[in-house]
């Protein structure tokens, strides 16, 4: 295992870096919110338009609570003089001060319509549990999971995050009830999952 990797924030396909105040990032988020097709199934909050003012204020309120927050960009051909282009976020939720030394952190991530299917998800998820066991010290990083979303549940699931509970049919979309599910991976089942692909 490298423990300090020359280029810590990339994968195979893709770099994290820091979300920017400049035009281009706020493009990409007033898209991404903008979609109503992510909103639908990354959120349970009753599905409207929203303004640019609202989208903004959505971004800004979630950026405030975050322990890590990077936009995932996909790496340009070799030679190639394009700039990473940038297709979806990934966070973990910062804890309460009282609640730190459990090291356990709330985790989400959003990829653009047009570029899901294609692997990047579970790319990215991947990067984000090696950031958060070997460089943050975490003990264990938790999701929770709509019920109407079954691709994300499969994606969560093979990567080895484990159903913890359900919350029966809290949440009303689409004209009928639907169960919020809880589900959470450990540092060291992180460990043996890595271990168990790479034989």
């Amino acid at each position: 295992m490298d423990l300090f990797p020359q280029e810590p924030y990339r994968s195979a396909r893709l770099l994290y870096r820091a979300p920017e105040e400049t035009p281009a990032d706020d493009v990409f988020f007033q898209a991404l919110y903008g979609d109503p097709s992510i909103g639908s199934m990354a959120s349970r909050a009753l599905q409207r338009p929203l303004s640019t003012k609202e989208r903004k204020e959505i971004r800004a309120k979630a950026e405030a609570s975050m322990f890590l927050s990077v936009l995932i960009c996909i790496i340009p051909d070799e030679g190639s003089d394009k700039e990473p282009e940038v297709i979806g976020a990934i966070y973990l939720k910062e804890q309460a001060p009282l609640f730190t030394h459990n090291r356990t952190h709330d985790f989400g991530i959003t990829i653009a319509r047009q570029y899901q299917n294609k692997g990047y998800g579970p790319e990215a998820i991947s990067w984000m549990l090696d950031w958060s066991f070997l460089t943050a010290g975490l003990h264990r990083v938790e999701l929770t999971v709509y019920e109407w979303n079954e691709r994300a549940q499969k994606v969560y699931q093979k990567l080895g995050f484990v159903t913890e509970g359900r919350r029966r049919e809290c949440l009303w979309k689409g004209g009928k009830w639907w169960d919020c599910i809880h589900m959470g991976i450990l540092a060291h089942e992180w460990e043996a999952k890595k271990k168990t692909a790479d034989s």
